[in-house]
């Protein structure tokens, strides 16, 4: 990307911010993680540039940090969450080198924390280990987890779990929710879960997304 493009890049994700609230959402979250632009940006394999977004840690944060408070001063911090996935490789965009990594995110970390976001959501294996709480503590705000499809199928136990060891303020469920529109009554109330049918992830319809029960009337 020129430096043009980037900048173009930083109006789209604010664009992109406003439109989301203008159509009644109550927040955005910038996507940081999982191998997209914003980490390979922060990834010193996928990024290669000579320039001030590359090189050193606090260069290869800036693009980051300039989209997050872009679009915070756009919408309004208390409206924006960021997501990330430290040492999560995909795509090619790998961070092997746990140094450069906490150097990395946690200059990230430490110049969003005067913004006041939302919340900070973070994709890792190991999420009460040192790694995600250094990055907690730096950020200095309401902290997400989720161990993604490393960990398997998010139950109830497991995220309340996560929460009494206080390693987060919240937990990020993903393929319960899909397959249990009323999820958060099944799980106040103990009652059965429907099953996610994996095969139908990512299909180019409602089958498998829209299409599961609810709970029958009381």
């Amino acid at each position: 990307m020129t430096t043009a493009e980037i900048r173009a890049a930083l109006e789209e994700f604010v664009s992109a911010a406003r439109r989301a609230i203008g159509a009644g959402a109550d927040g955005v979250e910038i996507h940081g993680a999982n191998g997209y632009l914003l980490q390979e940006f922060l990834s010193p394999a996928a990024n290669q540039r000579t320039d001030e977004y590359g090189g050193s840690p606090h260069n290869r944060a800036r693009f980051v940090v300039e989209v997050v408070t872009a679009v915070a001063q756009a919408v309004g911090a208390e409206r924006v969450g960021l997501r990330i996935s430290p040492e999560v490789d995909l795509g090619d965009v790998f961070e092997t080198d746990r140094d450069d990594v906490l150097a990395t995110y946690g200059t990230l970390m430490d110049q969003l924390r005067p913004l006041g976001l939302a919340y900070l959501s973070v994709l890792h294996t190991e999420p009460g280990g040192d790694l995600v709480q250094e990055l907690r503590r730096r950020f200095d705000g309401k902290l997400i987890v989720n161990n993604g499809p490393f960990g398997g199928q998010t139950t109830r136990e497991q995220a309340l779990q996560q929460i009494e060891a206080d390693h987060a303020d919240a937990v990020v469920v993903g393929r319960a929710l899909i397959a249990n529109p009323d999820l958060v009554e099944r799980w106040q109330g103990g009652h059965p879960e429907n099953e996610p049918r994996p095969e139908l992830f990512y299909g180019p319809g409602a089958e498998g997304y829209t299409d599961y029960p609810f709970l029958e009337a009381a």
